[in-house]
Protein backbone atom coordinates (compact mmCIF):
# COMPACT_ATOMS: atom_id res chain seq x y z
CA UNK A 1 0.00 0.00 0.00
CA UNK A 2 1.65 3.26 -0.79
CA UNK A 3 1.50 6.49 1.29
CA UNK A 4 -1.71 8.27 -0.68
CA UNK A 5 -3.76 5.52 -0.14
CA UNK A 6 -2.55 4.93 3.32
CA UNK A 7 -3.95 8.71 3.71
CA UNK A 8 -7.23 8.17 1.99
CA UNK A 9 -7.83 4.90 4.70
CA UNK A 10 -6.99 7.08 7.55
CA UNK A 11 -8.95 10.06 6.62
CA UNK A 12 -12.04 7.92 5.62
CA UNK A 13 -11.26 6.60 9.11
CA UNK A 14 -10.99 9.63 11.17
CA UNK A 15 -14.78 11.00 9.36
CA UNK A 16 -16.31 8.21 10.13
CA UNK A 17 -14.93 8.30 13.78
CA UNK A 18 -16.14 11.85 13.89
CA UNK A 19 -19.78 11.62 12.98
CA UNK A 20 -20.12 9.05 15.27
CA UNK A 21 -18.80 11.21 17.87
CA UNK A 22 -20.76 13.78 16.91
CA UNK A 23 -24.08 12.03 17.06
CA UNK A 24 -23.83 10.63 20.35
CA UNK A 25 -22.49 13.65 21.77
CA UNK A 26 -23.92 16.65 20.00
CA UNK A 27 -26.89 15.62 17.31
CA UNK A 28 -28.53 13.06 20.28
CA UNK A 29 -29.40 15.47 22.48
CA UNK A 30 -31.72 17.64 20.93
CA UNK A 31 -31.86 15.99 17.12
CA UNK A 32 -35.98 15.55 17.18
CA UNK A 33 -36.27 19.66 18.52
CA UNK A 34 -34.02 20.65 15.35
CA UNK A 35 -34.85 17.62 12.66
CA UNK A 36 -37.65 15.64 13.96
CA UNK A 37 -40.34 16.98 11.31
CA UNK A 38 -41.49 15.44 8.29
CA UNK A 39 -40.97 16.95 5.20
CA UNK A 40 -44.09 16.22 2.74
CA UNK A 41 -42.66 14.72 0.46
CA UNK A 42 -41.06 12.18 3.27
CA UNK A 43 -44.34 11.66 4.49
CA UNK A 44 -45.57 10.36 0.77
CA UNK A 45 -42.57 8.20 0.16
CA UNK A 46 -43.12 6.61 3.77
CA UNK A 47 -47.09 6.25 3.47
CA UNK A 48 -45.87 4.17 0.11
CA UNK A 49 -43.59 1.85 1.61
CA UNK A 50 -45.89 1.20 4.60
CA UNK A 51 -49.09 0.18 1.90
CA UNK A 52 -46.50 -2.21 0.34
CA UNK A 53 -45.51 -3.52 3.01
CA UNK A 54 -48.88 -4.38 4.87
CA UNK A 55 -49.67 -5.44 8.61
CA UNK A 56 -47.59 -7.52 9.65
CA UNK A 57 -44.84 -7.46 7.69
CA UNK A 58 -41.24 -6.87 8.98
CA UNK A 59 -38.98 -3.53 8.31
CA UNK A 60 -35.59 -2.42 9.03
CA UNK A 61 -34.88 1.19 9.46
CA UNK A 62 -31.17 1.05 8.39
CA UNK A 63 -29.67 4.36 10.26
CA UNK A 64 -32.85 4.72 12.08
CA UNK A 65 -31.46 7.56 14.62
CA UNK A 66 -34.44 8.35 17.06
CA UNK A 67 -37.31 6.43 15.31
CA UNK A 68 -38.77 9.22 14.16
CA UNK A 69 -40.36 7.46 11.42
CA UNK A 70 -41.45 4.56 13.93
CA UNK A 71 -44.64 6.06 14.34
CA UNK A 72 -46.46 6.03 11.50
CA UNK A 73 -44.80 2.79 10.09
CA UNK A 74 -46.36 1.35 14.04
CA UNK A 75 -49.41 2.67 13.68
CA UNK A 76 -49.76 0.51 9.96
CA UNK A 77 -49.11 -2.60 11.84
CA UNK A 78 -45.35 -2.77 10.85
CA UNK A 79 -42.68 -4.28 13.52
CA UNK A 80 -40.17 -2.32 13.35
CA UNK A 81 -36.16 -3.24 13.91
CA UNK A 82 -33.61 -0.86 13.71
CA UNK A 83 -29.88 -0.10 13.44
CA UNK A 84 -27.75 3.14 13.71
CA UNK A 85 -23.85 3.80 13.75
CA UNK A 86 -24.71 6.03 17.32
CA UNK A 87 -25.77 4.33 20.90
CA UNK A 88 -26.85 7.92 21.56
CA UNK A 89 -29.11 8.33 18.74
CA UNK A 90 -30.88 4.80 20.06
CA UNK A 91 -30.79 6.28 24.06
CA UNK A 92 -33.46 8.82 22.19
CA UNK A 93 -35.02 6.05 20.21
CA UNK A 94 -35.32 3.44 22.88
CA UNK A 95 -36.93 6.59 25.26
CA UNK A 96 -39.96 6.82 22.98
CA UNK A 97 -40.60 2.87 21.66
CA UNK A 98 -39.03 0.34 24.40
CA UNK A 99 -40.68 -2.17 22.44
CA UNK A 100 -38.91 -1.52 19.62
CA UNK A 101 -35.48 -3.85 19.31
CA UNK A 102 -32.85 -1.93 17.85
CA UNK A 103 -29.00 -2.25 18.36
CA UNK A 104 -25.59 -0.39 17.08
CA UNK A 105 -24.69 -1.33 13.96
CA UNK A 106 -23.27 0.88 11.21
CA UNK A 107 -24.11 0.86 7.47
CA UNK A 108 -20.75 -0.53 6.63
CA UNK A 109 -20.96 -3.59 8.59
CA UNK A 110 -24.56 -4.67 7.50
CA UNK A 111 -23.23 -6.62 4.84
CA UNK A 112 -21.22 -8.46 6.97
CA UNK A 113 -23.75 -9.00 9.55
CA UNK A 114 -25.11 -12.96 8.87
CA UNK A 115 -28.08 -12.02 11.84
CA UNK A 116 -29.78 -9.43 9.15
CA UNK A 117 -29.01 -11.34 5.64
CA UNK A 118 -32.89 -12.02 3.99
CA UNK A 119 -35.03 -11.51 7.24
CA UNK A 120 -36.81 -8.23 5.91
CA UNK A 121 -40.30 -7.72 3.98
CA UNK A 122 -39.09 -3.97 3.59
CA UNK A 123 -36.31 -1.08 4.68
CA UNK A 124 -36.07 2.19 4.66
CA UNK A 125 -32.56 4.18 5.07
CA UNK A 126 -33.57 8.01 4.90
CA UNK A 127 -31.21 11.03 5.29
CA UNK A 128 -28.27 9.02 6.04
CA UNK A 129 -26.25 7.70 2.83
CA UNK A 130 -24.80 10.97 2.64
CA UNK A 131 -22.76 9.75 5.61
CA UNK A 132 -21.06 6.90 3.60
CA UNK A 133 -18.11 6.96 1.83
CA UNK A 134 -17.40 6.48 -2.00
CA UNK A 135 -15.28 3.50 -1.75
CA UNK A 136 -18.15 2.16 0.62
CA UNK A 137 -20.89 2.94 -0.75
CA UNK A 138 -21.11 -0.46 -3.13
CA UNK A 139 -20.84 -2.62 -0.05
CA UNK A 140 -23.43 -0.99 1.78
CA UNK A 141 -25.95 -1.10 -0.99
CA UNK A 142 -25.10 -4.45 -1.03
CA UNK A 143 -26.00 -4.69 2.43
CA UNK A 144 -29.11 -3.46 2.13
CA UNK A 145 -30.40 -5.01 -0.61
CA UNK A 146 -29.03 -8.06 1.61
CA UNK A 147 -31.37 -7.87 3.96
CA UNK A 148 -34.28 -8.37 2.20
CA UNK A 149 -36.36 -10.68 0.82
CA UNK A 150 -36.99 -11.09 -3.02
CA UNK A 151 -39.36 -8.72 -4.07
CA UNK A 152 -38.87 -6.17 -1.24
CA UNK A 153 -39.85 -2.92 -1.39
CA UNK A 154 -37.05 -0.31 0.37
CA UNK A 155 -37.58 3.67 0.55
CA UNK A 156 -34.02 5.31 0.51
CA UNK A 157 -33.01 8.92 0.03
CA UNK A 158 -29.74 10.46 -1.47
CA UNK A 159 -29.00 14.01 -0.24
CA UNK A 160 -28.45 16.65 -3.27
CA UNK A 161 -25.81 19.71 -2.86
CA UNK A 162 -27.63 22.93 -4.07
CA UNK A 163 -25.90 24.27 -6.53
CA UNK A 164 -21.71 23.62 -7.44
CA UNK A 165 -19.91 21.65 -4.44
CA UNK A 166 -17.46 23.55 -2.71
CA UNK A 167 -14.11 23.45 -3.23
CA UNK A 168 -12.10 20.53 -0.90
CA UNK A 169 -10.79 21.67 2.39
CA UNK A 170 -8.48 18.28 2.92
CA UNK A 171 -6.16 16.78 0.05
CA UNK A 172 -7.48 13.68 0.95
CA UNK A 173 -10.79 14.07 -0.16
CA UNK A 174 -12.33 12.72 -3.51
CA UNK A 175 -14.63 14.08 -6.33
CA UNK A 176 -18.21 14.81 -3.87
CA UNK A 177 -16.98 15.17 -0.60
CA UNK A 178 -17.67 18.14 1.39
CA UNK A 179 -16.40 18.92 5.03
CA UNK A 180 -18.50 21.43 6.57
CA UNK A 181 -19.12 22.75 10.37
CA UNK A 182 -17.10 19.72 11.31
CA UNK A 183 -19.30 16.97 9.38
CA UNK A 184 -18.72 15.31 6.34
CA UNK A 185 -21.17 14.12 3.49
CA UNK A 186 -20.62 12.40 -0.01
CA UNK A 187 -22.78 13.28 -2.85
CA UNK A 188 -22.70 11.14 -5.49
CA UNK A 189 -23.47 11.71 -9.16
CA UNK A 190 -26.93 10.14 -9.54
CA UNK A 191 -25.97 8.20 -12.14
CA UNK A 192 -23.65 6.56 -10.14
CA UNK A 193 -25.77 6.31 -7.32
CA UNK A 194 -28.53 4.36 -9.58
CA UNK A 195 -25.37 2.33 -10.63
CA UNK A 196 -24.64 1.17 -7.12
CA UNK A 197 -28.00 0.67 -6.63
CA UNK A 198 -29.06 -1.95 -9.70
CA UNK A 199 -25.64 -3.14 -8.75
CA UNK A 200 -26.59 -4.24 -5.23
CA UNK A 201 -30.03 -5.59 -6.65
CA UNK A 202 -32.37 -2.91 -6.90
CA UNK A 203 -34.94 -1.99 -9.38
CA UNK A 204 -35.93 1.40 -8.96
CA UNK A 205 -39.91 2.15 -8.91
CA UNK A 206 -41.20 5.90 -7.99
CA UNK A 207 -38.66 8.83 -7.37
CA UNK A 208 -39.31 12.11 -6.60
CA UNK A 209 -37.24 15.37 -5.48
CA UNK A 210 -37.80 17.61 -2.64
CA UNK A 211 -35.83 19.65 0.43
CA UNK A 212 -32.51 18.85 -1.15
CA UNK A 213 -32.81 14.74 -1.24
CA UNK A 214 -33.68 12.40 -3.91
CA UNK A 215 -35.94 9.72 -2.60
CA UNK A 216 -36.09 6.18 -4.70
CA UNK A 217 -38.63 3.71 -3.96
CA UNK A 218 -36.76 0.49 -4.85
CA UNK A 219 -37.83 -3.29 -4.93
CA UNK A 220 -35.33 -6.46 -3.72
CA UNK A 221 -35.07 -8.00 -7.16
Amino acid sequence: MNATEADRLAFVAERRAISVQRYNELHSVDYDEQWGAITPTHALFLSRLAERLGPGAEVLDAACGTGKYWPDLLAAGVSVSGIDQSSGMLSQAARKHPGVGAEVLELQSLEAAPAYHGRFDGLLCVDALECVAPEHWPGVARGLAGTLRAGAPAWVTVEIWPGELPAATDPRQRPGEVIEGGGYHYYPDSSQALAWLDAAGFDVGAQATSDYYWHLLLTRR
